[in-house]
């Protein structure tokens, strides 16, 4: 295992304090950071030469720079996603074993982001990530169908019919999308039983993101070991505590990126 490189720890120590306090003098950062004056100095000197840090020398306040928000940029809504999701699922499969997926609405149909399946003992796929799931016969994606606003959902399934051709009939198909709703609604969670696999089935909750349906957390088991209600009675608890995780990593790691900005 390589050794940590301390150097870069107590840059970012200082960057996250200016980020916090705003500018502040050597004597500041270095009693917030726990860091000696000289090593301040020297970190704070290289942070500068790289564009990070200025200094106002009339009043000798370091204060960070706009080219800090280079350093977030590349970090887009579905990367926080993900990593809000993927511990929260590695929680769940500690309580229950079975593998699930977290996914998220794109063109069409439903993106796997984050899958525990190459951990799970009961799981016969070990590549889930980047397969799509179908947003109108998929747990995942009746889940996200069913919390979503009734505009949202209507592009959705407008998109789903024009670029998801085995999905097509069912997009438009208001009599079936009714039953989805209302069934997903009354049992409180959404469900399939092969409906992306024969023998395979699966139950879904959708992952609030305090605006659009962030995303939806699925369970899956095989068919004959259990049907979705019996699913549901031994494992809805702890997916319900995933999903109240996974809302609360994302709100701070969004919260986190709006400071930086």
């Amino acid at each position: 295992m390589h050794r940590n490189v301390r150097a870069l720890s107590r840059g970012l120590a200082l960057i996250n304090e200016l980020n916090a306090s705003g500018p502040s003098n050597v004597v500041q950062l270095a009693k917030r950071t726990g860091l000696n004056r000289t090593t301040c100095y020297r970190l704070l000197d290289t942070l500068r030469q790289d564009g990070y840090v200025t200094l106002d020398e009339t009043n000798a306040l370091f204060a960070l720079t706009p080219q800090v928000r280079t350093l977030s940029e590349g970090v887009s809504s579905r990367d926080l996603s993900s990593q809000a999701a993927l511990p929260a699922m590695f929680g769940l499969l500690d309580d229950v074993s079975w593998p699930s997926d977290f996914g998220v609405f794109e063109l069409g149909s439903v993106l796997i982001r984050e899958s525990t399946h190459p951990f799970s003992p009961f799981s016969v796929h070990r590549s889930m990530v980047g397969r799509r799931r179908s947003l109108v016969r998929s747990a995942l994606g009746k889940a996200i169908l069913a919390a979503s606003t009734p505009a949202l959902r209507r592009e959705m399934l407008e998109l789903t019919a024009s670029l998801v051709e085995e999905d097509a009939g069912l997009a438009k198909d208001r009599r079936f999308i009714n039953e989805i709703l209302l069934k997903t609604k009354e049992d409180g969670y959404a469900s399939s039983v092969g409906g992306s696999e024969a023998g395979i089935s699966a139950i879904a909750l959708a992952i609030p993101g305090g605006g659009p349906v962030l995303g939806s957390l699925n369970l899956i088991f095989f068919s004959s070991s259990m049907t979705p209600e019996v699913a549901a009675r031994k494992y809805l608890p702890s997916m319900k505590m995933a999903v109240k995780d996974i809302e609360r990593r994302w709100s701070a790691a969004n919260k986190a990126r709006g400071k930086l900005a």
